[in-house]
Order: C-alpha cells, then structure tokens, then sequence
C-alpha cells in the first residue's frame, strides 16, 4: 500500500516565552482533505501553535513541514509567498469596514497581482459558495455576524489556498450562526476536499464538526484521536474531563445527593459506559435484561452520531443480585466502563 504524505507536520515543537514553556515537544500530521479541531482551555498553547502553522513565527526548537517544505527554514520573502497557500478565518471577523463584500473578499487577489476580471469571476464564485450571492456590494455594517463570517469564510479562500486554518472561529457567533457556519465549513470540505484546521476551546464545536481532535493541556499534546476516543479515555485521563464536561451527560441531581464511593449489600452501581458501533442500544439494554435478573436503568445520556457512527455515552444504575456478574459482561460488551459511585439499598 502506498502511503500518502501528509500536508501539515509538526515535529517536536517547543517554544518557551520568558524561560516558561508554551509548547512542549508537539508532534502531530495531518493528512489532505482532514477536518481537524485543536481544543484547550485559555493558556493551553493553541494560539502559540497557530502562528507556527501559519508562519507568522518560527518556533524556537522543531519543525513545521506544509506540503514538506519546512517552514522555520525558509526566507521571509519565500515565507510570503507561502502564507498565500494558508487561509486564515479570524473570530472577530477583521474585515475592512470601508470596504464592500467583494472588495474584502477580493484583497488577497489584489495583493497577488491578479487581473481585475479574474478578481470579479473567483469573488462571484465565492459569493455563491458562501451563500451570499447579491451581497457583494453591501459594507460589513450591514450584515449579521454569521454573515460576516462568511465573508471572511469567502477571503480565506480567495486565493485557492492548500490549508484552512480557523481560530475560534464560531466564538463571537450565536448558537444559530454557530451551525450554520459549522455546516459550510463541513460543506467547504466535502466540495473542495480542503484540509480544513479549528482551533477552539469549545468541545461542542469540534463535537460537530471535526473528524479527529488534538487536545492540548499546558503546553503539552494530551490527546490525539476521535471524538469516540475521547470519550473513552474521558474517565482514565483526568486532564480530558474539564474538556468533556460541557457534552457529557451529567448524574441526575437526586442520584448525585445520595451516591457515595463504597459498596454495600443491595447498593446499586452508577456507571458511565461508552458504545460505539450498529445497534448501540438494543443490545446493551436487552442483553442484560436477557441474561440478569436486576433493575437497569438510563439515568441520563443517550445515543448520539458523530463521524456518521452511533455512539452512546450513557450513565446507567444496576441494581439486583447478580449485579456484579453484570458489570463484568458490560465490560466486555462496551467500548469504555467507568464506575461513578453506589446508591444505597434504603427497605
């Protein structure tokens, strides 16, 4: 099988600002036509890395490789002529105020030099694709910020570029406006086969949006793997809850009041399992309400698709005699099992 040669590359990276390190040994590829999300909390190092995939600066140690051309190596005049293969999609929009839709939309091709009648076909073919045909002589003032979005949506692409690198940039958006744009980014992909990089510290947003997620934590790569991995890891991997938190289902408020840590004789466990792949459901329920003889119950959670695969990530209470013969056969029929605490048996 020929291996294909990824389009982006980090090889351990490290940057440190004032001897306090930003980045730590980041090493990661991705692949051509990837949807990719980098996620972590304020601080994390996200930012840093950004500007070293977009080369606007070299890191200290390591290498960035686009296309396998090194970019912490290259002149600044060649570095110039590479940036114009790199959109950038901004969060708070940066587009020209004094500038119509098409004038903004336009900028990058003005700067290459390219003819005015090649400028006017690219801009009305970007209009189309971004869904804002007839806007094109409207200013930035009069649009939504979902519509301004997709102006700088437009821009990034003006020049054909090989990556698309897009920071935060759903924050400034409404929930609304966070979907749509999330749905012509996914669309942008499908269409054009672009590599496409968001970088957030929202979990929902590369929840639906991206393929496979790189989490950072300090400085540090904690995670590299899909959302299902994700998940799966959440419980073993302290530093991955903080992220999940927010798209996890959460214990039942009743259930958390009375739960504790140690087991006692018809306590019922509370567990938080994880299962991918046809058929989530079915046979989880029905195989213990086959082979046991207990009380299961969904307390919160349920069954979601992500990547185009059901997944359920559920917190279920069993409770019965032959209940611990149960948690072993969940064990192996679940992706992940984590045990959350016991509820007391109260006659």
């Amino acid at each position: 099988m020929v291996m294909k040669a990824p389009i982006l590359e980090s090889r351990h990276v490290t940057h440190r600002f004032g001897g306090q390190a930003a980045l730590k040994n980041i090493s990661f590829s991705i692949e051509k036509g990837e949807v990719v999300g980098v996620i972590g909390r304020s601080g994390a190092g996200k930012s840093t890395l950004l500007r070293f995939l977009c080369a606007l600066e070299t890191p200290e140690e390591g290498q960035i490789l686009l296309d396998g051309i090194d970019l912490t190596k290259q002149p600044e005049n060649r570095l110039i002529e590479i940036r114009r293969h790199i959109g950038l999609v901004f969060q708070h929009f940066n587009l020209l105020t004094s500038r119509t839709v098409a004038s903004n939309i336009a900028l990058p091709l003005q700067i290459a030099g390219r003819p005015r009648r090649e400028q006017q076909e690219r801009v009305n073919e970007l209009l189309e694709l971004v869904g804002l045909a007839g806007f094109g002589e409207k200013y930035p003032s009069q649009l939504s910020g979902g519509q301004k979005q997709r102006v700088g949506i437009a821009r990034a692409l003006a020049a054909n570029p090989t990556l698309l690198l897009c920071d935060e940039a759903t924050s400034a958006l409404d929930p609304e406006s966070t979907t749509s744009i999330l749905n012509l980014l996914t669309d942008i992909n499908r269409k054009l086969g672009l590599t496409i990089i968001i970088i957030t510290h929202e979990m929902d947003v590369v929840r639906r949006f991206a393929r496979r997620i790189l989490a950072l934590d300090h400085g540090k790569l904690i995670e590299d793997g899909t959302l299902i991995d994700f998940l799966s890891d959440g419980g073993q991997k302290k530093t991955l809850q903080p992220l999940l938190a927010d798209i996890r289902p959460k214990l039942p408020n009743d259930v958390a009041q009375q739960m504790c840590e140690t087991d006692s004789p018809g306590a019922a466990i509370i567990m938080r399992v994880v299962h991918s792949g046809e058929g989530v459901m079915p046979p989880f329920f029905g195989a213990l309400a086959q082979r046991f003889t207990l009380d299961a119950a969904l307390l919160q959670g349920g069954v979601t698709t992500i990547s185009g695969q059901p997944v359920g990530d559920m917190i279920v209470s069993l409770r019965g005699e032959r209940r611990d013969e149960a948690v072993e056969f969940v064990k192996e029929l679940v992706k992940s099992m984590e045990v959350l605490g016991y509820v007391p048996h109260h006659p």
